[in-house]
C-alpha cells in the first residue's frame, strides 16, 4: 500500500486513544486542568455510566474568550513555552490534548469566563468541529459537559465495563485528588445522588473520614520526613495505616509525586510494602496516602501517555527516603497520641494500648495476649469439661459468652478491642511446616485419622493427639475450610441461605466501593446480600446467614475490590472470590475460646471435608508432630 497522510479526524481519534480510554479518563483531565487552573471549588457529575453525560465545574482562572478555541486545537497549551519546560514541569498537565482529544469522541459545551470579564463564553463542539460560540453569563471559571462519549466511536463503548464499574473508576479518580488536595473542596455525584464531599479545609483525616469512616480515619498514622538540598531534596508527608488495618487489594496504596497521582504499581508501592515487611499476612496490603515532593528537574514526568508514571533522576535515594520513612512512622506509630475524637473514653483506651500499656483495671497482657487471669480461667474451665452448648455439624462456630480480644491474622482485627491488642504486641504470622522444622504436614493420602481433642494452645492451635503422634489444628484455617465446603453445596443448591436484619445496618463506605456494590444487586443477592443507597455508603437489609456482624463492613470491602476485577473478572473468578471470602469472615478467628466439645465438633466437621488438609488459601490446616520428633526435641 501506498504512504499517505491519515484523515485529520482519523488521526485525532486515534490520538484521543492514548489519551481517554474511558469516562474516568476524561474526569482525571478536567479535574487536572481545574487544579492548574487554581480552583478552590470542583464540582463533578456522571451519568449513564459517565457515557450519558460527564460535568466538571471549577472555580479556577476560566479561559480568555478570545481563547477558548484554540484551547480546543492539539498542542495548544499555557504551561510550556519551550523544550527546556519540560524538565521542570509544576503542573499537572502541559501536553496540551487532553481537551482536543475529549473533543474529538464526544459532544462537548465549556462555559467559561475569567474574573477580567462581564460576561462568560459559550462553545459547543461535536467530533473535534465547533458547532456554536454564544456569550453567555456564568461565574468566573470554567464548565465542562461532555455528552455522548464514544458517540462517533461506538467500537470502543463495546470493550467498556458495567455502568457500576466505570462509576467506580469515576469515583477513584475524585478520590486521589480530595486526597492529594484536601484544601480543596470537592462534590461528587453519580447518577443523581451525592457520593462525596469534602469540606476543603486542608485537612487530610477529614477526607479520609469521607472516604474510609471516622475508625480508620483516627487510627492512620503520621508520616513525614525530608532530606537533602536543593535539587536533591526529598520530602515525604501523608498517613499509613498500622499493621492490624489492611485491605485485600492495593487500590488502597495512594502515592503521589509533587501530587500528582500514580497508578499502586511499580517501585514505589513496592518500597511501601517492602517496609511492612514481617507486619503484614499475606495477601493484605496497607492503607496508605504519601505525597512525596522532589525539585521539578529530578523527576520526568513525560514518560507514560496518561502521566501515571514518573522517573526519578536519583531513584535509590528517593526509595531510601520513601522506605526509612514509612518505617520510622511504623515503629514510632505506638508512641504517637492518635488524632482527637468525641468517644473520649475509648480514645484513652486507644491511646493506652498503642503505648503498650493495660488500661486501668484491666490485666496485663500475658505472652499469648489475654491476661493471666483469664488465661486461668480459661484453663480451669477446660479441665472441667467446658460448659459451652456444642454447635451442630450443620451450623457455625458460636463464639464463647465473653470472648477476649480476637485477632485476625488475615488482616484487620475483628474489632476496635483486637486492633488495640494488635498495636501493643508483635503482629504473628500463620505458622506453617517450615516454621517448625521437626513438623510435618498431615500427609494427602486417606482419610483424617480419629483425633483426640486435648485443649487449645495460644486461643488459636486445637492439640489433638492420635497413634502416629500429636497435631495441631489451626482453628480458623480449620473452620476456613468447612465453611467453605457448606457454601459451595448451598451455591450448587440454588443460593446462599440468606438472613435477613431486623434491624437494618448501614455501612460507611468509598463512593467507588458504594457504586459497585449498588450496580451489581442481582450477582450479590445470589450470595445472600440485600443492600440500598444511603448517603455515606449502603444500607445491609440482609446478609448470608453465617456472616458474623462484626465482620460486614471488612467482607462488604473485599467483594467492593472483586467486583472491580482486581482478582479476575470471569464468572469463576467470582464465585471463587466469593466463597473463600465469605468462608475467612464466617470462621472461627485466631483468639477466640472455644470450649471441649466445640473442638470436637470443629474436628467431626473437618473429618468430613472433601479436602480437609488445607483452607481455601492453601494453607495447611493441621501439622502432625510425631513420637520420635517429639523425643529428638527433648534430646531422647
Amino acid at each position: 500500500m501506498p504512504i499517505q497522510l491519515l484523515d485529520a479526524t482519523v488521526a485525532a481519534q486515534i490520538a484521543a486513544g492514548e489519551v481517554v480510554e474511558r469516562p474516568a479518563s476524561v474526569i482525571k483531565e478536567l479535574v487536572e486542568n481545574a487544579l492548574d487552573a487554581g480552583a478552590r471549588r470542583i464540582a463533578i457529575e456522571a451519568r449513564g455510566g459517565g457515557l450519558r453525560e460527564l460535568k466538571v465545574q471549577d472555580d479556577g482562572g476560566g479561559i480568555a474568550s478570545h481563547e477558548l478555541e484554540l484551547a480546543f486545537e492539539r498542542h495548544a497549551t499555557s504551561k510550556l513555552t519551550t523544550s527546556e519546560d519540560l524538565w521542570r514541569i509544576g503542573t499537572l498537565g502541559f501536553r496540551g490534548e487532553a481537551l482536543p482529544s475529549i473533543a474529538s469522541v464526544a459532544q462537548v459545551i465549556c462555559l467559561s469566563r475569567t474574573a477580567a470579564e462581564e460576561v462568560g463564553t459559550e462553545l459547543r463542539l461535536a467530533g473535534g468541529e465547533v458547532q456554536s460560540r454564544t456569550p453567555r453569563g456564568c461565574s468566573p471559571g470554567t464548565s465542562f459537559s461532555v455528552r455522548n462519549l464514544f458517540y462517533n466511536t461506538p467500537v470502543r463503548r463495546e470493550y467498556l465495563r458495567s455502568e457500576a464499574t466505570e462509576l467506580s473508576a469515576i469515583s477513584a479518580v475524585v478520590q486521589q485528588y480530595a486526597l492529594a488536595y484536601p484544601e480543596v473542596r470537592f462534590t461528587l455525584q453519580l447518577e443523581g445522588r451525592l457520593a462525596l464531599q469534602t469540606s476543603g479545609d486542608g485537612d487530610l483525616r477529614a477526607v479520609l473520614i469521607e472516604l474510609y469512616g471516622l475508625d480508620v480515619a483516627r487510627q492512620m498514622l503520621p508520616v513525614a520526613a525530608e532530606v537533602g538540598e536543593g535539587e536533591q531534596e526529598i520530602r515525604v508527608e501523608g498517613l499509613l495505616s498500622p499493621p492490624g488495618l489492611t485491605r485485600g487489594s492495593r487500590s488502597y496504596l495512594h502515592l503521589f509525586v509533587n501530587r500528582r497521582a500514580l497508578q499502586p504499581r511499580g517501585a514505589l508501592p513496592a518500597v511501601v510494602e517492602d517496609a511492612y515487611h514481617t507486619m503484614l499476612m499475606r495477601g493484605r496490603h496497607p492503607l496508605v496516602v504519601l505525597n512525596l515532593f522532589v525539585h521539578p528537574l529530578a523527576v520526568d514526568v513525560n514518560v507514560h501517555p496518561t502521566k501515571s508514571e514518573v522517573k526519578f533522576r536519583y531513584a535509590p535515594k528517593v526509595h531510601g527516603t520513601l522506605g526509612r520513612a514509612v518505617r520510622e512512622a511504623l515503629v514510632a506509630g505506638a508512641g504517637v497520641p492518635t488524632w482527637e475524637v468525641d468517644e473520649a473514653t475509648a480514645q484513652r483506651r486507644f491511646e493506652l494500648r498503642q503505648l503498650g500499656q493495660a488500661a486501668p483495671s484491666e490485666p496485663e497482657p500475658s505472652a499469648w495476649g489475654v491476661g493471666a487471669s483469664a488465661w486461668d480461667r480459661e484453663r480451669s474451665r477446660w479441665d472441667a469439661g467446658g460448659n459451652e452448648a456444642p454447635f451442630s455439624s450443620g451450623e457455625a462456630l458460636a463464639p464463647s459468652a465473653s470472648p477476649p480480644p480476637t485477632a485476625d491474622w488475615h488482616g484487620d482485627a475483628s474489632n476496635e478491642a483486637a486492633g488495640d491488642w494488635q498495636g501493643a504486641l508483635p503482629q504473628p504470622q500463620p505458622r506453617t511446616a517450615n516454621d517448625l522444622p521437626t513438623a510435618e504436614p498431615l500427609r494427602q493420602s486417606g482419610k483424617l485419622p480419629p483425633l483426640r481433642v486435648v485443649g487449645q494452645v495460644g486461643l488459636t492451635y486445637i492439640i489433638a493427639e492420635a497413634p502416629e503422634g500429636m497435631y495441631l489444628i489451626d482453628q480458623h484455617a480449620a473452620h476456613e475450610r468447612i465453611t467453605y465446603e457448606r457454601l459451595i453445596t448451598q451455591f450448587a443448591g440454588g443460593s446462599v441461605e440468606s438472613q435477613g436484619l431486623l434491624l437494618p445496618r448501614s455501612v460507611p463506605l468509598n463512593p467507588a466501593a458504594s457504586a459497585l456494590l449498588l450496580g451489581n444487586p442481582e450477582r450479590l443477592a445470589e450470595w445472600g446480600f440485600v443492600l440500598d443507597e444511603w448517603g455515606e455508603g449502603v444500607m445491609v437489609r440482609a446478609v448470608p446467614a453465617t456472616l458474623p456482624a462484626d465482620q460486614l463492613p471488612r467482607a462488604l470491602h473485599e467483594l467492593a475490590d472483586h467486583l472491580a476485577g482486581r482478582g479476575g473478572s470471569t464468572p469463576l473468578d467470582w464465585r471463587e472470590a466469593m466463597l473463600t471470602t465469605l468462608s475467612c469472615h464466617t470462621s472461627v478467628r485466631a483468639g477466640q475460646t472455644l470450649s471441649l466439645e466445640e473442638m470436637r465438633q470443629l474436628l467431626q466437621q473437618l473429618e468430613a471435608c472433601t479436602s480437609p488438609r488445607t483452607c481455601p488459601h492453601g494453607r495447611p490446616t493441621m501439622i502432625l508432630m510425631t513420637p520420635t520428633q517429639l523425643e529428638r526435641q527433648f534430646g531422647r
